[in-house]
């Protein structure tokens, strides 16, 4: 996505006061201005000029602070270091341990965390729950010039944006034999019958770890998809989907869906993924994980 769309996205969401808790924005050219603008009309204190136009006025003493650098409630951890894996998990234990103390002068506080692609692995894990379950007051903002190094994991709990246009990522489509269960799954009143009738038919309880592993990460996908539609809803539809081909069939699945059961749901996928790791059997998991939906 090019960064003329995703700025009016971000305005709109701005204009709305519908902020997610978690953003990442990755390209190598755009991404941390992005974040900085992003933060600053977070903090601006002209709520009737972010309302008209999805920006920060830049002349309040919010705005002049976020300028300067000086506003105490947008954080910007520094590395450990220079370079590769230079941001280590002690730098995220000190966001943790002043995460839920309140804004000082805002009514929300800005974490940005820029060149994410720095952080090593374990320092990522720590800051999952952080990122699943913020403090209502409180707004992560990644950057990173190469999203392939971002743990899927922090991925999932994040709305992600490339502020660039790099060229459209090709999507994979998931293997025909489950894409009807997974639309079934993802219906209102999912018929309890049909999904243990088309799980059966798919050949998913006889296949392997990995192939089941696919299956809930494409239906982490199209949830994660369905709740960027809510937050975007009114914005522009030109957003890079993971597993929907397009804004109008998400749209529409968002309706019937409070954003709590959106996350309720990836919970349940992740603990079914997770159980997966401890040999339990596959047939059992799939059909606890159909039976619990």
């Amino acid at each position: 996505m090019d960064g003329a769309n995703v700025s009016k996205i971000i305005k709109d969401m701005v204009k709305s006061g519908k902020i997610p808790g978690a953003f990442i924005f990755e390209g190598e050219r755009g991404a941390d201005a992005l974040a900085d603008a992003l933060a600053k009309a977070i903090v601006c204190q002209n709520t009737e000029s972010k309302a008209e136009s999805g920006e920060a006025c830049g002349v309040c003493a919010g705005c002049v602070k976020a300028t300067k650098g000086t506003h105490p409630d947008i954080i910007a951890p520094e590395p450990g270091g220079e370079g590769a894996l230079s941001f280590h998990i002690d730098k995220v234990r000190d966001i943790i341990d002043g995460l839920y103390l309140a804004p000082n002068e805002s009514g929300t506080k800005v974490y940005i965390i820029k060149d994410m692609q720095n952080m090593t692995p374990q320092a990522q894990n720590a800051l999952l729950k952080s990122l699943e379950d913020p403090p209502p007051f409180a707004v992560f903002i990644i950057t990173a010039n190469d999203g392939g190094l971002i743990l899927e994991t922090v991925k999932s709990r994040a709305v992600r944006f490339s502020p660039v246009y790099t060229g459209k990522t090709e999507k994979k489509a998931p293997p025909p034999a489950y894409s009807g269960l997974i639309l079934d799954i993802l219906g209102q009143t999912p018929d309890k019958s049909s999904l243990y009738q088309k799980l059966s038919s798919s050949g998913l309880e006889k296949s392997d770890k990995a192939e089941v592993i696919n299956f809930y990460t494409c239906i982490e996908n199209a949830l994660r998809d369905i709740l960027a539609a809510k937050f975007f809803a009114g914005a522009s539809p030109d957003i890079d989907f993971l597993y929907f081909d397009g804004f109008e069939e998400t749209d529409k699945l968002s309706n019937l869906y409070p954003t709590k059961k959106l996350l309720e749901m990836l919970k349940k996928i992740r603990k079914y993924k997770s159980d997966l790791d401890y040999n339990i059997n596959i047939r059992l998991n799939l059909n606890a994980f159909l039976s619990n939906l």
